[in-house]
């Protein structure tokens, strides 16, 4: 951060440096110009401008060494800058008499009149420390602007991370449900089993291609589920239902996380008893800001043990991505989440 400063402040040290070694001598009367030749005060302002850059660079010095050699902390902080302060006056006060003294003994000024040299050294002392000011705002500034640069990517990382972690559930809970129901299949239909292996390689493509996005089209979201619910009619036949109420159109101008309403109808078929008599029915529809999935419910009497990644996968996939929540309606006689979408 120090370098960046030095080289920042390159343009305000090429004219702040020149104009105090030519303002400074005038200010405090230290020179009477009509005393010296052209050649002659030129080189005074030349010593002039000399000893306006040995203060501003050696305070600017002095303040990095101080920064670096101490650990700056709320509670010492006041101390450190009552330090940095008696330092850059001891070091302007005793820089600028001594050259200055030198400085007269050469020149052509009334030998042992003294107060212009005090009221340059005063005057070159309170431009040290209003130098020394304006670093320390500098300086904190861009510390300020580095802290929040550094949290703003340390809450970016941590929550890609969070992220990645929860589409990186998404494969064995998906793979876990897949393998029961094709385990299931070849016992007692060979035949679907292989219909529903083909169509598994299908759905599972999908998953593979979409993991890494964060978001996808609502069609492409929509064609997916309806591949998946046709695994499950495999197995389950008219036991479910599925209905979907959003148009091509519509689907076209929305994002939406993918992989998301597989969660919702898997976990309607996780949580509910259903038959051919009673039917499990599935409803996906849209709003102007939210797919709708609705299902009557039935708990089971004797629920099936659950990882309880689901809901709360999804909705911390949402919190990430969109910066919104899921919404969860069970009124006991339905269950309904409203997953945010974003408009394409």
């Amino acid at each position: 951060m120090n370098k960046q400063i030095a080289l920042n402040d390159r343009l305000v040290k090429t004219i702040g440096i020149p104009a105090l070694g030519l303002f400074i001598p005038n200010l405090s009367g230290l020179i009477t110009n009509r005393l010296y030749t052209p050649s002659e005060l030129a080189a005074c302002y030349l010593f002039f401008i000399v000893v306006a850059f040995l203060v501003w660079e050696g305070n600017v010095r002095l303040m990095y060494y101080i920064r670096e050699k101490f650990p700056w902390s709320k509670i010492a902080y006041s101390k450190i800058i009552i330090a940095l302060f008696f330092a850059n006056i001891v070091y302007s006060g005793a820089v600028s008499l001594l050259l200055l003294r030198l400085w007269q003994f050469c020149a052509k000024e009334p030998q042992g009149e003294n107060q212009h040299l005090i009221n340059s050294v005063l005057i070159i002392i309170i431009a040290a420390c209003f130098i020394t000011n304006i670093y320390e705002i500098l300086f904190l500034n861009l510390e300020k602007e580095y802290n929040e640069t550094r949290v703003e990517q340390l809450n970016v990382a941590k929550a890609q991370a969070e992220l990645e972690a929860l589409k990186n559930q998404i494969d064995p809970h998906f793979i876990f449900n897949s393998l029961n129901t094709l385990s299931f299949l070849i016992t007692r239909d060979p035949k679907s089993a292989r219909l529903y292996n083909d169509t598994l390689a299908r759905v599972y493509r999908y998953i593979l291609s979409n993991k890494e996005r964060d978001l996808v089209l609502l069609r492409e979201e929509v064609e997916f589920i309806s591949n998946y619910f046709y695994l499950l009619k495999i197995r389950f036949a008219d036991a479910i239902s599925m209905s979907i109420e959003i148009t091509d159109l519509s689907a076209e101008n929305y994002l939406i996380p993918p992989i998301s309403l597989q969660a919702l109808v898997e976990n309607a078929i996780k949580h509910n008893e259903f038959s051919e008599k009673k039917p499990l029915a599935i409803d996906v529809s849209i709003s102007s800001d939210h797919v709708i999935v609705r299902n009557v419910m039935n708990r089971r009497s004797n629920p099936q043990p659950t990882s309880k990644i689901g809901l709360s996968n999804l909705d911390n996939r949402y919190k990430l991505i969109t910066k919104r929540n899921i919404q969860v309606e069970n009124n006991f006689e339905s269950f309904v989440v409203k997953l945010p979408i974003v408009r394409f």
